[in-house]
């Protein structure tokens, strides 16, 4: 064998090796994904909140109804309505009340907050509008029923952490004011089917 067969032997065995590595990794992000929100209506929604002036928005998956452990995508739109100041915002996703058979209790909030990820700040320009994308996985064990949940915005700017932006809430006790700092909510439902 020649000197040059070799070789190419060699770059397309890790040419293959790459292209392996990197279907798998393509195929591990579709299987913990099973519904997300769409660029495009990412886009419209940035288009609605900044037609319409509100200042929290919500676009959604397709599908509201998911079998349990199916993971998700919601995305959140936050525009700054200051146009000479930027700002950064924290939001808060909670369970704002249960039905389909399910009761509203905190050790179900609880629980349901363990599905949600985690949301960094965002800071937004003076004027301009943003998205934040809310990852949530049921557990495999999830009770069935329907879920609404709550997302506030606040100003970070004024003070406390994300667990103290919240909205009224007929169902959860803890939140019978309004955060002073709120700066929009949005609510969604969630159906989690057998």
């Amino acid at each position: 064998m020649s000197m040059g067969f070799i070789v190419a032997i060699v770059f397309a065995v890790i040419l293959l090796s790459l292209a392996i590595t990197w279907i798998q990794g393509l195929f591990v992000q579709i299987r913990e994904l099973t519904y997300e929100t769409t660029d495009i209506a990412k886009e419209n929604l940035l288009d609605n909140i900044a037609k319409t002036g509100k200042n929290v928005g919500l676009a959604a998956p397709a599908v509201s109804e998911w079998r349990r452990g199916e993971t998700g995508s919601y995305a959140i739109g936050i525009r700054n309505d200051q146009t000479d100041k930027e700002n950064t915002y924290y939001a808060n996703v909670y369970l704002d009340s249960a039905g389909g058979g399910l009761t509203f209790s905190s050790v179900l909030a609880d629980e349901v907050n363990q599905w949600l990820t985690e949301i960094p700040p965002r800071f937004i320009p003076a004027g301009e509008s943003d998205t934040v994308d809310i990852v949530i996985k049921p557990f495999a064990d999830a009770q069935l029923g329907i879920y609404t949940f709550t997302v506030a915005v606040c100003k970070e700017e004024l003070g406390g952490h994300r667990g103290d932006c919240h909205s009224i809430s007929i169902s959860n006790p803890d939140f019978v004011d309004r955060s002073p700092n709120l700066y929009g909510t949005a609510t969604f439902n969630l159906e989690i089917m057998g």
